[in-house]
């Protein structure tokens, strides 16, 4: 089997909070956000055999407690990630798939198979707002946007309940900038959207603070990133409706919100 492989992080603490991981990059996605950091491995192509990538798996099993894929997109690869997936399980790994929640049928698979142990998708605008989405997945600005913004809402939306039907574990996911997506306003009606289809003010909810220098779109590069105050009152607005909120910043990494009152 071939695999359009991007990188490899052979150990990382910071992609997913409480476990060592090695992560694998996966080239290719529908979407092309204009803040995006790893939008190098969007358009070219590596093909590479999935062996290459079992083996940078093996090489850090030693040091590590877990498998993610990260992209990209990787589901746009669904079998090599199954594949993988498998591979992880028989070495004993933990898998987790970071993903926009576009390919909710494969996300299906996934777990089916009992190959996944927790999902990172991402809530980039509005559930309840197409045309923001739309906005922040590069329709209109990039060509190779092919997705239709009301279709991209609706496959995240599938894909943020099967996981929640499911049981396994989920992290939903804000990566906030200035002036963008990410102002008071933007948080509350993202977090009251989550509200609204989950139903459950319990749903872990992280903002991640956005780093712009390395954004797709070049006029976003002196973008002024939230101070990690900023990135607390942003929380306070996503409060008012869910409870389980976090906030990951470059200063501090992952923080639980604590809004009770001191």
């Amino acid at each position: 089997m071939k695999v359009n492989y991007g990188s490899c992080v052979p150990i990382s603490t910071v992609d997913w909070h409480g476990h060592v991981s090695v992560v694998l990059f996966l080239r290719g996605c529908p979407f092309r956000c204009p803040y995006c950091q790893n939008h190098e491995i969007l358009d070219s192509s590596d093909i590479t055999h999935i062996q290459v990538l079992e083996g940078a798996i093996k090489k850090s099993k030693p040091f590590v407690s877990s498998v993610i894929f990260l992209g990209g997109e990787p589901l746009m690869q669904k079998q090599a990630v199954i594949h993988l997936a498998g591979f992880a399980k028989k070495n004993g790994l933990l898998v987790g798939v970071h993903t926009n929640g576009f390919y909710p049928l494969a996300l299906d698979e996934l777990i089916k198979e009992k190959l996944l142990d927790k999902a990172f998708i991402d809530i980039k605008a509005p559930l309840d707002d197409s045309d923001a989405y739309g906005r922040v997945i590069g329709c209109g600005t990039f060509l190779q946007v092919r997705a239709d913004p009301a279709d991209a809402v609706r496959r995240i939306r599938e894909s943020v309940l099967l996981t929640l039907e499911s049981g396994v574990e989920l992290e939903l996911r804000t990566t906030v900038f200035r002036g963008f997506m990410g102002d008071t306003d933007d948080v509350r009606k993202i977090a009251t959207s989550i509200l609204y289809l989950t139903g459950d003010r319990n749903v872990p909810y992280v903002l991640q603070q956005g780093l712009a220098e390395n954004a797709a779109l070049a006029s976003m590069r002196g973008i002024r990133p939230f101070s990690r105050e900023e990135m607390l009152g942003l929380a306070s607005s996503a409060h008012e409706s869910l409870d389980n909120v976090w906030i990951r910043t470059k200063e501090r990494g992952n923080e639980k919100v604590n809004f009770e009152p001191v």
